[in-house]
């Protein structure tokens, strides 16, 4: 980002600020193309289903063999998106941005890689593979097919991820950095030498601001609001610093709902056991939430089905992460069961 866009964003109104309205939903996963199915199994990997994806069948017959099996996810679940309505096309390519989250998408692809150079040395990589070392060309392809040139951002925050995503967004559209954006989360389930399980699939948003959409007749899932913040670990230790960790949370859920205490029904908590996570569940008076989930899909996948009837999406981890998400209804929007993927 730009070293102008804080200047830019603080003209923007915090009632108005952030407002996203979602014109597109993809989801690939091995539980089919429902939200609310693979949201049911934590964005989990299904077992047994190792052959669930056919690249050639989702994208074509060339082109796409040697792409890291996160990078085909991500293609099919943007397909899918544009399908649904997303026109990120709608404006010129350079106003067009692009946010990927993930945590393990290319965890695999480098430790194969790490186990090559080690047997066998640098030389022997495949220069098919050999350019996603680096987690943020997970998304280039999709920045090429899609011409998404105004700007391309992986977030790859624990947990949190697809909420920072939707958050970072929010301030590069408010900021004018972009006039439509591409969201992406995507993940596949860590190596075996690290532990194993963890989520598959990929959630794609066509979103744009609620404005443009309407100008150009589109139809309109929902739209999201998101904040992201940072209660540091050791500020909780005393009665003092859990005050004011709650005075920053009410803030955010009022910014985000209109009530301190969030007048939306959380729909989705992913939280990990945590102090932390314990100070975020008190602020929204709620006893506990889902498990934390290995990844940063699932909660993508909370906001996809959250659509359909509204509500709060939150993850929160014991590094400090704290990342919140509002989802509203459209009069027109679809169940998330109508979500297809191409």
């Amino acid at each position: 980002m730009s070293g102008t866009l804080p200047e830019a964003v603080a003209s923007v109104p915090s009632a108005a600020y952030g407002e996203l309205a979602v014109t597109g939903v993809g989801v690939v996963s091995p539980w089919g193309a429902s939200a609310r199915d693979a949201l049911a199994a934590g964005g989990a990997a299904r077992p047994g289903a190792e052959g669930w994806f056919d690249h050639r069948a989702r994208l074509g017959a060339r082109g796409y063999k040697y792409l890291p099996p996160a990078a085909q996810y991500v293609l099919a679940a943007a397909r899918a998106a544009v399908a649904d309505g997303g026109r990120p096309d709608a404006v010129p390519a350079d106003r067009r941005g692009l946010v990927l989250a993930t945590g393990a998408g290319l965890a695999g692809v480098c430790d194969a890689m790490d186990v090559t150079v080690a047997e066998e040395g640098a030389g022997a990589l495949s220069p098919a593979t050999a350019p996603y070392f680096a987690v943020n060309v997970l998304g280039n392809r999709l920045a090429a097919e899609l011409e998404l040139k105004g700007f391309a951002l992986t977030v790859a925050t624990a947990g949190t991820a697809a909420a920072d995503a939707l958050s970072a967004g929010a301030l590069a559209l408010a900021a004018g950095r972009c006039d439509s954006l591409v969201l992406a989360a995507v993940e596949e389930p860590v190596p075996a030498g690290r532990g194993g399980g963890g989520q598959q699939g990929a959630v794609v948003f066509a979103l744009e601001p609620p404005a443009a959409a309407r100008a150009r007749g589109a139809r309109v899932h929902g739209t999201v609001r998101a904040r992201s913040l940072f209660l540091a670990p050791n500020s909780l230790r005393d009665s003092a610093g859990r005050e004011r960790a709650a005075r920053r949370l009410g803030a955010a859920l009022a910014d985000l709902t209109g009530d301190p205490v969030g007048a939306a029904p959380a729909v989705h908590l992913d939280l990990d056991g945590s102090a932390v996570a314990g100070t975020v569940a008190a602020a929204l008076g709620s006893p506990s939430g889902t498990a934390a989930s290995v990844g940063c899909l699932a909660p993508a996948l909370a906001v996809a089905d959250a659509l359909a009837a509204g509500g709060l999406v939150v993850a929160a981890r014991g590094d400090g992460h704290v990342a919140l998400v509002r989802v509203t209804p459209s009069v027109n929007a679809l169940s998330s069961t109508g979500v297809l993927a191409c």
